[in-house]
């Protein structure tokens, strides 16, 4: 695998920014292909369908591609087992949904797509929650793979901030995301940030309270730089206490 080869991992809680700031890294670095769950449900549930060619270029995927990521993925997460591969086919590459769409489905072909990139050595970015400890899980997987990693935190100091923004984001459009699940969120993607943090080769962990984010810590392999002279509650209670600086 390339020494360049690079996945950007975006996380943190419904409603703290990741998009926003996605949008705006985006112009100054290549993001390789993007992976986002929520855009994959928003597609399929509009047209039921995705063109396979727009991610993985001429080299695309076959059905039996899906079925052998499908048979592995049961032995991972056992509510998987209730499911029949056949929600899903690939044809003249074309991957195409046969069931009703939803978060879950939608994040099983997030699963699928991010499988056969890194079987490709591709460079790649996700977002995601991180709500469980399977997505550090493959932070570390990929940088054992030879990836260099980038993880981007964001988030805010208390969840009803996060909760008003998904109202207003709804509000114009947007998708929504219940409220006790936002709330429920946000403490289990603090929960994972130090471990996700201590594996990444790069590492930003930005507070976005208000609509000025501000980058409190950056790391670069094991020096930790602290570039705000207020450090917010959830970095101090989830991050910095756990740390050892010099």
């Amino acid at each position: 695998m390339s020494s360049t080869t690079k996945f950007r991992l975006f996380a943190g809680p419904n409603g703290s920014g990741k998009s926003t700031l996605i949008s705006e890294i985006k112009q100054s670095f290549n993001f390789g292909v993007f992976i986002n769950a929520d855009l994959i449900e928003y597609e399929l549930d509009k047209k039921k369908y995705i063109e396979l060619t727009s991610i993985f270029g001429n080299n695309s995927l076959k059905e039996s591609d899906w079925k052998d990521f499908f048979d592995n993925y049961k032995d991972e997460d056992s509510r998987a087992i209730q499911l029949n591969p056949g929600i899903v086919a690939i044809q003249e590459g074309v991957l195409i949904c046969r069931t009703k769409i939803d978060s879950y489905v939608a994040s099983i072909i997030a699963s699928f797509f991010r499988y056969e990139l890194v079987k490709k050595g591709t460079s790649f970015s996700f977002e995601t929650v991180m709500s469980h400890s399977t997505k550090v899980d493959f932070l570390k997987k990929l940088k054992l793979a030879g990836y260099k990693t980038y993880l981007y935190f964001i988030c805010t100091d208390d969840p009803k901030i996060n909760v008003q923004r998904v109202v207003n984001r709804k509000a114009m459009g947007g998708h929504d995301v219940p409220h006790h699940l936002i709330e429920s969120r946000y403490f289990r993607s603090l929960e994972q940030l130090h471990s996700a943090f201590m594996i990444a080769d790069r590492a930003f962990v930005i507070d976005s309270s208000n609509r000025n984010r501000n980058l409190i810590l950056e790391k670069s392999g094991q020096r930790v730089t602290v570039h705000s002279e207020t450090i917010p509650g959830w970095v101090d209670e989830y991050l910095l206490s756990k740390l050892e600086l010099e």
